[in-house]
Formats: structure tokens, C-alpha cells, sequence
């Protein structure tokens, strides 16, 4: 097949923890990949400079939605682009590039992170005039979809992550929860209730996320912490985590806790709209989750997830612990959960 030249497009600011995996993929089969995003994604992802053939910065700070979707449509002549994926395929800026881009042989090709824009959006029935073809970063999101006729849909998940040359380091027992301390994502007063409850006071728990301590939410919770002499036990972070230090904590831990709980504020949305970050995360690095009762109907994590009840917690993070490497060994022989088999399933519907 022809080498091909493609745009990756990420101008929103997040969700770069998605491209590796695409770029990855797109190298593999030979073709030149063209990244198209914010300063700060290159600053903070130097993995991707040996991907690329070329990189396109757009500092979009105090800069109109109309002047963004001129310069990154000149860029994509400019680079003679064949196919663009657009890691986060929604909004108006995205709405008025696919308008820009409506009748050009441009392929476009767009990554969804809430299944809300196929029911909920119209914003998003203007974008599917252009992009025809969408990912989902999970087998039971796209399972969830009934999209409109002319809509093609496929999940990858999104498992290659940088790694670094330290160490692993064994210790103590560790769980590492992905992010920061951050009420509406993550059931911070069921959490403290249940570490308080351990027995085993040896456990450490770390917070692998910016905490910043300048917001009440953050405060409060410190605060919490040293009233109830868990300072040793629990740990956080109040500066950008390096992708160093994350691949190095998430190695060195043996259970991943997504601490998303059904009264917890974004509950409608994780492990029903979108997915949480920690599940790629435990399947890339093939750390075993720990995962509330409430989600064990989603069957493409019963491989990766121990089960617990709040009014069990104790218990069920012992056995966690106790059969975390076999669980962990278990994944690693998981087809759905090889980074190369996420690989092939992504290049294959780009028919790269």
C-alpha cells in the first residue's frame, strides 16, 4: 500500500493520553503522520517526537474558533493530508473544520470520549456530514451506540504509554489512583471512611494527579487527611505529574482504584458514557483494578477487576492484594488487552 500522510489533530488540550497508541499504530504501517495540537501536548509529551514527520502547534489561548479552523485547515493542504483523525471529534471548532472541509476528498475520521454526542448533540449531526467513521475507547461504549445509518463504529483502547528507564520499585503494598484529588470525579469521603477501616496499615495509597492544594475541594481533603493521621498512608501531588514519575508509580503499584462509586458525581458518566482513564491504564500496564459492584455487568473488565462493596471493603482489598500477580499474569495473556492487537484493530479501520 502507498505511504500515506496523516493528520493527527488534538487542539482541545486533553485527551493526549489517546495518541501514543494511534501514532504508534500509523508508524507501524509505514505511513507519516503530521501532529496538529497545542504547545502544551508537545511539552508534556516528548515520546512523540520520534512518531512524527511533522508537528504544527497552534497556541489557541484568546484565539477565535474561526481563525483555528483557518489555520489548521491551510495546514492540511499545506501538508497534502490524505486522512485526518481528530482525537476529540466534537465542538464547534470541530463542527466548523468538517464544515471547511465538507467537500474535500480529505478523509476525516474522528475519536469519540462520551457516547452522549450520538444521542444528545447537534452539534454532532453537523460533524457526521464530514466524519462517516468514529472510534470509541471501549467495546461496551460502542456496544451502547445505535448510530444513524451511514455511521461506521469501532473501539480501540488506547494502551501504549511512555516508559522510562527507572527502576520498579517493591515496597510496601501500593494502590495508585489515576488523577488527582477531585470531588465530582472520585468519591473522596467514602474513601477516607474506608482507609480508616484497614486493618493493615502498612498500605499506601497515592494520588497519581495534581492536587491542587489552592483549591477548596483539595484544602479540605488535606485537611482531612492529617486529622485522621493517614499523612503516611495516602499520597499526593501538587505540581504536573512527569511521565517519569507516573509510569514509575504505576509499575511499582499492585492495584489500580478508579474510586468511581454510584453516588459519586460523574457516576452517570463513567462506566456509562465514557470510560475511566484508569481502565486503559490497568489494561496497558496490566495492573489488576479494583472496581465497585456496581459495574461488574461490563464484561471487558472482569479479566483486569477484583470487586469490592463499601461494607466489605477491607476483605475484598486483602484478597485483592493477595491475588493481584496472578491476576495480573492472567491479563498479560489477554488478547484485548495486547497493545499490538488495539494496534491492529485501530489501523485496520483506517485500512492503513
Amino acid at each position: 500500500m502507498a505511504k500515506k500522510r496523516i493528520a493527527l489533530i488534538e487542539i482541545g488540550g486533553s485527551h493526549d493520553e489517546c495518541l501514543l497508541t494511534q501514532m504508534h499504530a500509523i508508524h507501524a504501517r509505514g505511513h507519516e503522520i503530521l501532529l496538529i495540537t497545542t504547545p502544551e501536548v508537545v511539552d508534556r509529551n516528548p515520546a512523540f517526537a520520534s512518531y512524527t514527520n511533522e508537528v504544527f502547534t497552534l497556541d489557541i489561548a484568546g484565539m477565535s474558533n474561526k481563525v483555528q479552523v483557518r489555520k489548521v485547515w491551510n495546514q492540511l493542504k499545506l501538508s497534502e493530508i490524505e486522512l485526518s483523525v481528530l482525537n476529540t471529534a466534537q465542538g464547534k471548532v470541530v463542527r466548523d473544520l468538517c464544515l471547511k472541509a465538507l467537500f474535500s476528498k480529505i478523509e476525516f475520521v474522528g475519536v469519540i470520549h462520551t457516547t452522549r454526542m450520538f444521542t444528545e448533540s447537534f452539534t454532532q449531526k453537523i460533524i457526521h456530514r464530514k466524519i462517516k467513521k468514529y472510534f470509541l475507547l471501549s467495546e461496551y461504549l460502542k456496544e451502547k451506540v445505535s448510530p444513524q445509518k451511514g455511521l461506521a463504529l469501532e473501539h480501540f483502547y488506547a494502551l501504549r504509554f511512555p516508559k522510562s528507564d527507572v527502576p520498579q520499585e517493591r515496597g510496601n503494598k501500593q494502590v495508585v489512583i489515576i488523577g488527582g484529588v477531585e470531588e465530582r470525579r472520585k468519591d473522596l469521603h467514602g474513601f477516607l471512611e474506608i482507609v480508616k477501616r484497614l486493618d493493615d496499615q502498612k498500605i499506601r495509597f497515592v494520588f497519581l494527579g495534581k492536587s491542587d492544594p489552592e483549591k477548596p475541594e483539595v484544602e479540605l481533603f488535606l485537611n482531612a487527611i492529617k486529622e485522621a493521621g493517614l499523612q503516611d498512608r495516602i499520597t499526593t501531588y501538587d505540581h504536573f505529574v512527569s511521565q517519569e514519575e507516573f509510569d514509575k508509580v504505576v509499575r511499582s503499584s499492585d492495584l489500580i482504584l478508579p474510586l468511581v462509586h454510584p453516588e459519586t458525581p460523574s457516576a452517570d458518566q463513567y462506566f456509562r458514557n465514557q470510560i475511566s482513564g484508569a481502565m486503559t491504564v490497568s489494561f496497558g500496564y496490566k495492573v489488576p483494578m479494583m472496581i465497585h459492584k456496581e459495574y461488574g455487568h461490563i464484561e471487558e473488565m472482569h479479566t483486569a477487576a477484583f470487586y469490592y462493596r463499601l461494607e466489605t471493603f477491607p476483605q475484598d482489598l486483602e484478597n485483592a492484594l493477595v491475588n493481584a500477580e496472578k491476576a495480573s499474569e492472567e491479563m498479560q495473556q489477554h488478547l484485548p488487552y495486547s497493545t499490538e492487537e488495539q494496534e491492529r484493530r485501530y489501523a485496520d479501520f483506517l485500512e492503513l
